[in-house]
């Protein structure tokens, strides 16, 4: 994980942005998800307390019955139909993408307000209006969801439009637009050192909360890579004892045969490294075929149908799967000029499946349905798919096979046999 060091430097030091163009857009999206609730909250709450502020124009600000009404008019025709129609628009998408450029000009809308009310007073109770213009300087750097450079954008541009208005219509005094200026920039000043350090938090909880969620995507791209994704999502979700009982799955063994006497000739490093080439191609086809891979046992491999779906054409897949290994096989002893030979087995019936341990734990399958499969690759002729019975009468109407006859099984009776030869045309 980075250090708060190296998501600084990863900064803008005056605007804060990412030098990665990529990591800005997303952070600009989220913050963008994130506050919209609080803009919306800002909008509403500005348009109440614009409207309560006609309180001071009609009883503590004695003014004319002219100058209320022009100021009711800057209040309710002007400034808090901006805010509701801000707030309409922030349900429009159009809007929502522009939603910073949205509400800074709300902001300045409602300074414009206040300047405009504050020389509609004249000379009257001008001063008083000089307060009011450090709201929406505060509105913009703590409730707006204005990110920090627009914020600071936006004050400035209030400073210089309230100095130009001040300047032009009202006759204030030089002391009076010395004092309003010196709080007005100390206020501009405090609200940049609070938004900085706000978006600074901000932005560098949004770097560590990309990089945990990249971490997880990674651990759980590591625990499907171990389980099934329904078992990693259950595994996930409960503590207790994981097992399910398939009344019928098809498993397949495969066996490399002459890999023993090729790993005589080579090193440990290029033994690993033949295993991963060829193991690597049928995970690929495990995959295209959507069957369950469950374990590797030195060089034999070992396979069922979907776990999720365990009938339907299942067994027709695996059927493929053993037929498409063996084509893996022979393309890569042309490539490499190695003499690798499969023996297969397969077969149909009940079996267990399920989670064991808690510390490297491993998903294995069950049952004498493994231990046939298991027999029927071990009793099978080099370069062969010998098929159980069971199995035959799935492919039968799919695939050609060679009648083996009855063959012994050690553990079990004999049992009749059949080799995968092809699929039909």
């Amino acid at each position: 994980m980075l250090s708060d060091t190296e998501i600084n430097d990863s900064q803008s030091k005056f605007s804060l942005a990412f030098k990665d163009a990529e990591l800005e857009q997303a952070f600009r999206s989220e913050h963008a998800r994130q506050t919209l609730p609080q803009v919306r909250k800002a909008l509403i709450i500005a348009a109440i307390l614009y409207a309560l502020f006609t309180i001071m124009d009609f009883v503590i600000v004695a003014s004319s019955e002219q100058q209320q009404w022009a100021t009711m008019l800057v209040r309710f025709g002007f400034a808090i139909p901006s805010f509701i129609l801000a707030y309409i628009a922030t349900y429009r998408l159009y809007f929502r993408q522009r939603l910073q450029i949205m509400i800074s000009i709300i902001i300045f809308i409602a300074g414009l307000g206040i300047v405009t009310i504050g020389v509609l007073y004249e000379k009257t109770h001008s001063e008083i209006h000089l307060s009011a213009t450090f709201l929406p300087v505060f509105w913009a750097f703590i409730y707006s969801g204005l990110r920090f450079i627009n914020a600071v954008i936006v004050a400035l541009s209030l400073l210089v439009t309230f100095n130009a208005a001040f300047f032009l219509f009202l006759d204030l005094s030089l002391a009076t637009l010395v004092t309003y200026n010196f709080l007005l920039v100390t206020s501009i000043v405090i609200g940049m050192l609070g938004g900085y350090t706000i978006e600074s938090y901000y932005r560098r909880d949004f770097v560590r909360e990309q990089l945990l969620e990249l971490e997880k995507r990674d651990n759980e791209k590591l625990l499907l890579n171990i389980l099934p994704k329904h078992i990693a999502e259950e595994l996930k979700a409960t503590t207790g004892t994981i097992a399910k009982d398939y009344e019928q799955i098809t498993v397949l063994f495969t066996d490399l045969v002459g890999f023993t006497e090729l790993s005589r000739c080579h090193s440990a490093k290029q033994v690993v490294g033949i295993l991963n080439d060829v193991f690597c191609q049928f995970d690929k086809l495990t995959d295209e075929l959507e069957l369950e891979k469950i374990k590797t046992i030195g060089d034999a491999y070992m396979v069922t149908s979907n776990l999720l779906n365990p009938q339907g054409d299942s067994a027709l897949r695996v059927a493929a799967f053993a037929l498409g290994i063996k084509d893996i096989i022979n393309r890569y002893n042309q490539k490499t000029g190695y003499h690798i030979c499969l023996r297969t087995g397969i077969h149909t019936g009940t079996a267990v499946a399920g989670v064991i341990g808690v510390k490297k734990f491993v998903y294995d399958v069950w049952g004498n349905t493994v231990n046939i499969a298991s027999r029927m690759e071990s009793e099978c002729p080099v370069g062969g798919i010998q098929v159980s019975q069971e199995s035959y009468m799935l492919l039968k109407d799919k695939f050609n096979f060679e009648d083996r006859g009855q063959i012994e099984v050690k553990g079990f009776e004999n049992m009749r046999a059949y080799l995968l030869i092809d699929a039909k045309s």
